[in-house]
């Protein structure tokens, strides 16, 4: 080991824990059984995610019972005649708006499924509570298989997981992450808890006190707070208290405009140049929407606009959402690994390959007439996922598996993805991709501050967060084997309705996020720490000079070191322990 460089140690490392976790080692009879374990977890796993990503509930309401939804929501939507069948639809389209004919018939309905494109919408705006609570039951209810297979799926890890020496399931995952054990995950997320739960009080108090207030205004009985109410008051607390209407942001935020400057910011960053490459001979996409970029070093001169001469690997944008595709708010796909073959003759350098990285969005599609708007959380989304694929292809691994965000410690995947959500919450980088989407105009100074502060706040997001990180932590670090799922998740997340479990449409506590749920807070933090110590002391936060070092020291070493490692040397902060190993 000693005669290997530092990233051949590395891959070796890895292997190793690899190999460990698939029974090197274990006799044939242990080993019969784990490869048995792994295939019943395997199909429970892809039944889990197949069922949260191919049923879409269909529901029917009147406009009267969209009430709050603006005139864009309405526009092209199929309507059906039936009021009482949820399984009639039209293939007739509607374009009236809220105050047009859906009111002046009341057979009428339009067709509002449970895919995050019409439910976000529709729990953050609809003002009868009776629209939310139908939509989040359905939503939250459309998989009643997946509760079951939860269930079986945590009893089997956990005695693979005994197989292979393990006490639990997160020993086990967690060995080769930057927390490294579950004691430190659970001293972590108390430590989130105590700092957020004050702030979290507070916020969910005045979310009560406003809904009591329309309740009294509207002369109508208060039976309570429930969850279907959290967003649109959550919405709600947003305009009144600070002073931020999204509808009115949406108009700052046109989708073209949106996509063309935040890839400009990080192309900038980076010394990149996207090249589009669609209509190029060989060039080919899985649908008509996507968009095709070759991705370039910036020129030599950084002027001219032109690519440079090293090609750096291919981008995949899939931007618009669609029925059958499979993205919930966004997901980026390791498509082509990049690494470098062996030389032709000893001592050579190898031949690279090159990277490709697909992003996957459900953003609304612009129509022949109509402009798309965003949201700002849609814009994150975006900004987010984007990070993911520059962590692809950026990096420089010499191996496959150390590259990308495939090659980097589990708990520090989110990190540059949260590290660029943060920058662009910054005021002085909203200002750049923020204008009117018909006048051009700027987004007022007023506005636009407000809507940065708010959203640096994010306490509702840190709540739900750490509640589902503190549910995966209890049902798979448990040594329980008769674990009730179900009853777990009251207990650790009150206050929803008898026999509904938001945790039956969370893919990631059944796929490679499993007992890693943990990692969006802890990568939270570390991106925070980046943001504050380098990225807000340069006098350009988004500028080529301090891209420059986020890629070169993050983004570009990804796997062929410890995160650890990667971070102190980007912050500046070598500990001890580095000192020594450079001295």
């Amino acid at each position: 080991m000693n005669a290997l460089s530092r990233e051949d140690r590395q891959l070796v490392e890895k292997l190793m824990i690899r190999f460990a976790k698939y029974g090197a080692g274990l006799n044939n009879a242990q080993h019969a059984e784990l490869v048995s374990l792994g295939a019943q977890i395997n199909s429970r796993v892809e039944r889990f995610c197949h069922n949260i990503r191919s049923t879409t509930v269909e529901l029917m309401f009147s406009q009267g019972e969209l009430d709050g939804l603006p005139e864009s929501f309405f526009k092209n939507r199929r309507t059906a005649k039936s009021a009482n069948s949820a399984n009639s639809s039209s293939s007739s389209s509607s374009s009236s708006s809220s105050s047009g004919g859906g009111m002046d018939d009341p057979q009428l309905k339009y067709v509002v499924t449970t895919s995050i494109i019409d439910y976000t919408p529709v729990m953050k705006l609809a003002t009868r509570e009776e629209t939310r609570q139908k939509m989040y039951t359905a939503y939250v209810g459309r998989c009643p298989e997946n509760m079951q297979l939860l269930q079986e799926t945590a009893r089997l890890r956990l005695q693979a997981s005994r197989i292979l020496g393990f006490s639990n399931f997160s020993e086990l995952v967690l060995q080769d992450t930057m927390a490294r054990s579950p004691d430190t995950v659970a001293a972590f997320l108390a430590k989130v808890e105590h700092r957020i739960s004050g702030a979290a009080q507070i916020a969910s108090d005045g979310l009560v006190a406003l809904k009591m207030q329309d309740m009294e205004a509207s002369n109508r009985p208060f039976h309570g707070f429930h969850e279907w109410d959290r967003t649109y008051y959550t919405n709600r607390m947003m305009q009144t208290k600070h002073g931020v209407d999204s509808e009115v942001v949406r108009k700052y935020l046109p989708l073209q405009q949106v996509v063309d400057r935040v890839l400009d910011i990080y192309e900038t960053m980076l010394g990149l140049r996207l090249v589009c490459s669609q209509k190029k001979a060989g060039s080919s996409v899985w649908h008509p929407d996507v968009e095709l970029y070759e991705v370039w070093e910036a020129a030599a001169d950084g002027v001219s606009g032109e690519p440079g001469l090293e090609f750096v690997g291919h981008l995949y944008l899939d931007l618009y959402f669609r029925d059958d595709k499979p993205t919930g708010s966004g997901s980026t796909f390791h498509i082509r690994p990049g690494f470098e073959s062996k030389g032709a003759a000893a001592g050579q350098p190898g031949r690279r390959s090159y990277p490709a990285a697909a992003v996957l969005v459900d953003l609304p599609k612009p129509g022949a007439d109509t402009v798309a708007l965003l949201s700002f959380s849609q814009v994150k989304a975006l900004v987010h996922e984007l990070g993911h694929a520059f962590h692809i292809l950026c990096s420089r691994a010499k191996w496959s598996l150390l590259q990308g965000t495939g090659g980097v410690e589990q708990d520090f995947v989110e990190v540059p993805s949260l590290m660029m959500e943060h920058l662009f919450m910054q005021p002085a980088v909203l200002r750049r991709l923020a204008s009117h989407y018909t006048t051009g105009a700027p987004m007022p100074e007023d506005l636009l501050r407000r809507v940065c502060s708010y959203e640096q706040q994010d306490g509702a997001n840190c709540r739900e967060l750490l509640l589902t990180a503190r549910y995966d932590m209890a049902i798979h670090s448990t040594a329980d084997d008769q674990i009730d799922c179900c009853k777990l998740y009251e207990q650790i997340v009150p206050g929803r309705p008898p026999g509904l479990h938001d945790a039956a449409v969370i893919d990631h506590l059944m796929d490679s996020y499993s007992s890693m749920y943990y990692s969006y807070l802890w990568s939270s933090v570390i991106a925070l720490k980046m943001l504050r110590t380098r990225f807000l002391a340069e006098a350009d936060c988004v500028g080529a000079r301090i891209g420059a070092e986020f890629r070169r020291e993050i983004l570009q070493q990804s796997g062929t070191r410890r995160a650890q490692e990667s971070l102190e040397r980007f912050l500046r902060n070598p500990s001890r322990e580095l000192e020594k190993k450079e001295s």
